[in-house]
């Protein structure tokens, strides 16, 4: 087991919000199923009171969870010198493959879904009847048997993790020939796809923050419920996705290798490593996205008569938000490319 500051605070926190997630599960369905009742006046307030409570610990829980991804990746820098072979991120995770290859997949979809909660929450708040009650606390229930299987994984993956372990890096993973994006990049565009990327790059973005503020112009002349708006949402949230496969293949054929000036590496963690800046860059494209998706997941689970007007609102303040994080993180990409002199590569 490795142990230092960041370790240290991340075996803390699962630990804590693994216990806190079982006591949410259990009570926030408790809550769910009695709300449900037909109650007296006084059982109807009891529930409500615990609710209350169960609420505050929920968003305090979920707040610490919720930037508990971006320290998991710290962690794992901080550990690179412990394990032998280890240049990058990539490297430590290596040390334990399957462990750290599934945390980076149920990181992002725990970060999506307490996002998702915690917007619901805070929708359902901003009424006078609450509508929303049940539905937020059976969300909430299911949430945090996901956020406690994350913890476990978390607290077993940090106590296996062995300081004699002998890793292989990136550059036998990310500079071979048959490498995934590679892979994928010529079954779609051909044997000469690198020329092609950059331009595919652009005019994804291009054409999903086009729609979006298209979108985002026409929220207030749609009705606030009806096929239209569901048609508009799920547009979107397919464009963000495809736009974020090209986005990542992007990343890691072209744009790594010309920000670290290495043209034959394509690790995205040693350009983080390397450039700092990439960190933010990455992050906003990964909010963007995720604002487009958490619109469609708050339209699907926020609909009521209540709730619909105000409902609009927050889609298209959402719209604006993924507006600006990924038009800032394509102008953060130009402005690295340029200042490497191969933005026409």
């Amino acid at each position: 087991m490795i142990l230092n500051i960041f370790t240290a605070i991340s075996l803390f926190i699962s630990s804590v919000t693994g216990v806190l997630a079982l006591v949410l599960a259990l009570f926030s369905f408790r809550i769910f199923q009695r709300s449900g009742l037909n109650l007296t006046g006084e059982e109807r307030t009891a529930v409500e009171n615990r609710s209350y409570l169960l609420l505050y610990m929920a968003v305090v829980i979920l707040w610490v969870k919720l930037l508990s991804w971006p320290l998991f990746y710290f962690m794992l820098q901080s550990c690179i010198p412990y394990i032998q072979g280890a240049m990058c991120i990539f490297g430590v995770t290596r040390a334990q493959p399957y462990l750290g290859g599934a945390a980076q997949v149920i990181k992002p979809v725990v970060f999506f879904l307490i996002g998702a909660w915690l917007l619901l929450n805070m929708l359902d708040r901003g009424t006078e009847k609450a509508p929303l009650f049940r539905r937020k606390f059976l969300f909430l229930s299911v949430l945090s048997i996901v956020v406690l299987a994350d913890s476990v994984h978390d607290f077993i993956y940090l106590t296996s993790m062995e300081v004699t372990s002998d890793v292989s890096c990136c550059t036998t993973f990310f500079d071979l020939p048959e490498r995934t994006t590679a892979s994928i990049s010529v079954s779609l565009i051909g044997q000469d796809f690198e020329k092609y990327i950059l331009p595919f790059y652009y005019s994804s973005n291009a054409v999903l923050i086009a729609f979006l503020a298209a979108a985002h112009m026409r929220f207030p002349l749609l009705r606030t419920s009806g096929p239209s708006i569901v048609l508009l949402l799920m547009s979107g949230s397919l464009l963000a996705l495809v736009n974020a496969l090209i986005t990542i293949i992007a990343l890691f054929e072209v744009i790594a290798p010309v920000v670290m000036q290495l043209p034959h590496h394509r690790c995205i963690y040693c350009m983080w490593q390397y450039v700092p800046g990439t960190i933010l860059m990455t992050a906003l494209f990964i909010a963007g996205t995720f604002f487009v998706n958490w619109a469609l997941l708050l339209y699907l689970i926020g609909r009521h008569e209540e709730t619909l007007v105000r409902l609009l609102a927050w889609l298209k303040n959402l719209y604006f938000f993924a507006i600006a994080c990924l038009g800032t993180s394509l102008v953060m990409a130009t402005i690295y490319l340029i200042i490497k002199g191969n933005l026409t590569r």
